[in-house]
C-alpha cells in the first residue's frame, strides 16, 4: 500500500471532475463541523464563528455558572482561541479573540479573587502575546482604547495591573487613567 502524502492527494484530486470535487467537499463539511466552519471562515460567515468562539471563553469566566461560579477552565478558553486560530490568519480577529480571553479572565479575577497565581499570569501572558501580534501588524489605533479599558479595569491581586500596565507601555508609551 502507497503512503499517503500531499502529493498522491493532489495528483487523485487532479483526476476529479469539478462536480466530483463540489461532492468531496459536500461530504466533508457534512461529516466534520470542522471542515465546515473552515468554509465559513473563507466567507463572509465569519462574524458568526466570532461570536460562537467569544461565548465559549465569555461562558467559562462570565456566563456559565455552575453552583454559583463561572467553571473558569483555562483549558476549554484556550482549546477555544487555538481552534479559531486555524480557522482564520486575520491578525485582527485573533487579536480580537486574544483580548476576549484577557477580558474574561480579568472580569472573572476583579469579581471573585481567585488566590492562584495562574489566574493573572495566564491573562497577563496573554496580554503580551496580544500586543505582541497588534503591534506587528500595526493595528495598535484599533485596539488602543481596548487595551487601555483591561489594564484600568484590572484586579490588582498578584500585581497583575503592574504587570499589564508595563506590556500596555511597551507599546502606547505612558499609561493616563
Amino acid at each position: 500500500m502507497a503512503k499517503f502524502t500531499l502529493t498522491s492527494l493532489k495528483k487523485e484530486l487532479t483526476q476529479k471532475t469539478k462536480e466530483e470535487l463540489i461532492q468531496e467537499i459536500s461530504s466533508l463539511c457534512q461529516t466534520f463541523p470542522q471542515v465546515k466552519e473552515y468554509y465559513k471562515a473563507q466567507s463572509s460567515d465569519v462574524q458568526e464563528l466570532v461570536k460562537k468562539y467569544k461565548a465559549v471563553i465569555e461562558n467559562e469566566f462570565i456566563e456559565g455558572k455552575t453552583r454559583g461560579l463561572p467553571k473558569a477552565r483555562f483549558s476549554v478558553a484556550r482549546k477555544a482561541l487555538t481552534d479559531f486560530k486555524r480557522l482564520t490568519s486575520d491578525p485582527s480577529l485573533i487579536a480580537d479573540m486574544m483580548l476576549t480571553y484577557v477580558e474574561s479572565i480579568s472580569w472573572f479575577n476583579s469579581e471573585y479573587a481567585p488566590d492562584a497565581e495562574e489566574f493573572y499570569t495566564k491573562p497577563e501572558d496573554m496580554f503580551e502575546q496580544a500586543l505582541a501580534l497588534i503591534k506587528k501588524h500595526h493595528l495598535e489605533n484599533r485596539f488602543k482604547l481596548r487595551a487601555h479599558t483591561i489594564v484600568e479595569n484590572s484586579c490588582e491581586g498578584w500585581g497583575h495591573q503592574d504587570s499589564l500596565r508595563m506590556q500596555y507601555e511597551a507599546v502606547y508609551g505612558k499609561f493616563v487613567t
